[in-house]
């Protein structure tokens, strides 16, 4: 315009001269509001309105506008009226040159999307998505995650995808191992072109998810992810196989990679939703799976491995742990604490969590470990997991209640481990023969008869702990899983409990049935590993078995009187070498009961429950009550069998230590006078059982003083021993050891020595 070359202006100028410049000076109102008029109906209706039509109504009125304008400029509208009147335009024509502008444009357009697509396609980042971190600082468990990256190494292979499986119970720190060894991993492989993704694959709805946010982190178009989310045509299995296919074709531009598969309860659901092993795409990759399911791991092979957590952190993390999330030092109680909780990440985590919230009260500033410890013992465990399980994002149930969620599925999925947890159930949590539950199995269920199958099930259980030594595998739980596996099963009917305590005395009586008749030494060794279980069922036993309760279990059990009477004081005996008295009076006193109560029983039984009775109250230092015993069946002994029958010798045997103890020396050396006699006329001078009854003697005669009477009674017993037994047996070892004893106070050291 500053040119002055008008044929160069368009309509903007030209306006812009007439109306706004300082070319024209003075304009008349009239021109200058009917050339605006012009304008504004050149905008409005045309400039600035990239595509439109206007129907005859509208024509007619903006072919008005513009005729009255020139009209009041007085120019000519000839050409105004050529195309008021005219009836024909070139429209069909305009819209064809408009649909090859679009199509050009449309061409354009999809040329530029190809060639972003082809970027993108072509474009790899790395990235690093960890599971979720907990609301608390972590252990490093140094020694598992080194072990697992080893395998993981050991594993790469060039030409396949690998798999390594982490199996673990509720709160064993399985995501958090993997998400340690991922860190490790990814920061192993910085300088390369590398991912670490984490799938949750706790159901198909999380799995979904997650292979969304693992297709947006590979940059797949965002259309095709959202497509098929939003789809309601396809199922969720079905999307996350679309997604999958999405992925695969970005996975390859990956020099390696490290999927993880968190939170897997059920391998199954997994079927044809992970990356295909066949697939060559995937062949950089590797995968590290967590699961509950140890049943479905796949065996080990070439590119296959599973590595059980089961167990735990090492003593040393778990304390440290427990120091750190608590905020105070007890290195000891940590010890202690660490070991009753097993050592399992969650549970340390969720205990020092509620003691130092409960420090920060200011009316218990003191609480402390050994107050905790109560709390357990009180069975207030889940209250005191309550503080962590509400405030930690990455894992929002408790021990208590993952445990139980674990447990009832387990019994639901598997008639095996059901059994398996029944005969738990009624023991101690300490190591149990893997060979006593297959046998129990084998007869509380007739359809389940193959022992290696059993066994072979039970061993892939995550709840179970299992060890190996020369005698044999054995089981075991942590105390929560002991826990909770009792309460789940106290919701059974009463006669499945009184069918597994059934079951588990007799597998028990059949273990140690044949050792009792073997030398001491050998029974305290084949029947160590029973006893804290004998300990826990003899309480159970005790219940079941009260004189309120006994009519009814003899009616339900599965076994007879005759034979509850036999299996109770085989493992009342038992309980008794390894010096458990309080459970062997539990089985014996279940045995009185039984024999007063069923007429199939004799005297003579009555007369042994109390002699057992006896020597349990002795043993436990409740001299009385084993005096009572002991004279009742004595009593009883005397007026059924007879002064000479050889019950009565052991009746008089028992008493005479009674009173020995009681220190009534006198009464003591009459009975066991009394005993020798009978036995010297039943039994003959050189009966072992008379030479126990030399000792006895002999020792009474030593607390009395009388060091010679003591030496013979000691000499004879020695002599009869010799004969009778090895000379390495341990009684002959006890002959000499009072008989040194006397000759010491003798004044024969020489002898003694």
């Amino acid at each position: 315009m500053t040119k002055g070359n008008r044929a160069e202006w368009d309509c903007t100028m030209l306006f812009y001269a007439i109306l706004f410049s300082d070319c024209i000076h003075s304009l008349n109102p009239v021109v200058w509001s009917n050339v605006d008029k012009l304008r504004l109906f050149r905008n409005e209706e045309f400039a600035h309105i990239a595509r439109g039509r206007l129907s005859d109504v509208e024509f007619q009125n903006a072919i008005s506008k513009v005729e009255n304008a020139f009209l009041a400029l007085g120019l000519s509208t000839v050409k105004i009226q050529d195309v008021k009147t005219q009836t024909c335009f070139p429209t069909e024509q305009l819209i064809h040159v408009l649909k090859k502008v679009d199509d050009l444009k449309q061409e354009q357009k999809e040329q530029q999307r190809k060639t972003l697509e082809e970027q993108l396609n072509s474009e790899a980042s790395s990235f690093c998505i960890l599971p979720p971190k907990p609301s608390h600082d972590v252990a490093n468990r140094d020694s598992d995650v080194s072990k697992i990256i080893e395998q993981l190494k050991a594993l790469k292979n060039s030409t396949g995808l690998s798999y390594l499986y982490l199996s673990g119970n509720p709160g064993s720190g399985k995501s958090q191992i993997a998400s340690l060894v991922a860190n490790n991993f990814f920061d192993e492989v910085k300088g390369s072109t590398s991912f670490v993704m984490t799938l949750n694959a706790e159901n198909s709805k999380t799995l979904m998810e997650s292979y969304a946010t693992f297709a947006r982190h590979l940059k797949c178009p965002e259309y095709a992810v959202t497509n098929t989310l939003i789809s309601k045509d396809l199922s969720t299995d079905e999307k996350i196989r679309s997604l999958r296919t999405l992925i695969s074709t970005k996975i390859e531009l990956y020099s390696s990679w490290l999927l993880i598969v968190d939170n897997v309860t059920n391998m199954s659901h997994l079927d044809g939703n992970l990356p295909d092993p066949g697939n060559g795409q995937c062949a950089k990759g590797q995968l590290l799976i967590t699961t509950q399911d140890t049943a479905s791991i796949p065996p080990s092979g070439s590119f296959i491995q599973h590595i059980p957590v089961s167990k735990g952190m090492e003593p040393h993390e778990a304390g440290s742990l427990l120091e750190m999330l608590s905020g105070f030092n007890d290195p000891e109680m940590e010890k202690e604490v660490a070991r009753v909780l097993d050592y399992q990440p969650l549970a340390p985590a969720s205990a020092a969590t509620y003691v130092r919230e409960v420090r920060k009260n200011k009316l218990t500033p003191n609480f402390g470990w050994d107050d905790f410890l109560k709390k357990l013992d009180q069975g207030k465990r889940s209250t005191t997991e309550a503080m962590l399980s509400g405030s930690n994002p990455s894992y929002k149930k408790s021990m208590t209640a993952a445990t139980t969620l674990a447990v009832k599925k387990t019994i639901t999925m598997d008639k095996v481990l059901e059994h398996t947890f029944h005969f738990l159930s009624v023991c101690a949590p300490h190591p149990l023969s893997l060979e006593i539950v297959v046998n129990y199995i084998t007869k509380v269920n007739e359809e389940l008869k193959d022992p290696e199958i059993l066994a072979t099930r039970i061993c892939k259980c995550s709840l179970l702990l299992f060890e190996e030594d020369d005698s044999g595998v054995y089981m075991r739980v942590h105390q929560i899983v002991h826990d909770v596996i009792n309460a789940v099963m106290k919701n059974f009917a009463e006669n499945k409990e009184l069918e597994a305590v059934d079951g588990v005395i007799l597998s028990f009586y059949q273990v140690i049935g044949h050792a009792l008749v073997e030398d001491d030494s050998h029974t305290l060794i084949r029947t160590k590993n029973i006893v804290p279980h004998l300990v826990t069922l003899s309480e159970i036993i005790d219940g079941l078995f009260s004189e309120e309760g006994i009519t009814d279990a003899i009616k339900a059990g599965l076994s007879t009187p005759y034979d509850y009477r036999n299996y109770f004081q085989t493992l009342g005996h038992t309980c008794q070498k390894h010096c458990e008295f309080r459970s062997a009076l539990r089985y014996f006193n279940a045995t009185l009961r039984l024999t007063q109560c069923d007429d199939v029983f004799g005297d003579e039984d009555i007369v042994n429950a109390y002699g057992y009775i006896g020597t349990a109250h002795h043993a436990l230092g409740h001299l009385q009550q084993a005096k009572e015993c002991h004279d009742r069946a004595l009593t009883t002994c005397l007026k059924k069998l007879g002064p000479e029958h050889i019950e009565v010798a052991y009746g008089y045997d028992n008493l005479g230590a009674v009173h020995h103890d009681l220190g009534d020396l006198q009464q003591a050396k009459k009975s066991h006078d009394r005993a020798l006699t009978i036995r010297l006329k039943r039994l003959g001078p050189e009966h072992v059982d008379v030479a126990y009854s030399y000792n006895n003697l002999g020792t009474v005669h030593y607390a009395l003083g009388d060091l010679l009477q003591a030496k013979e009674c000691h000499d004879r017993a020695l002599t009869i021993r010799l004969r009778k037994l090895v000379p390495e047996h341990v009684n002959v070892a006890y002959s000499y050891n009072n008989l040194g004893a006397v000759h010491h106070d003798l004044g024969d050291l020489l002898q003694a020595k």
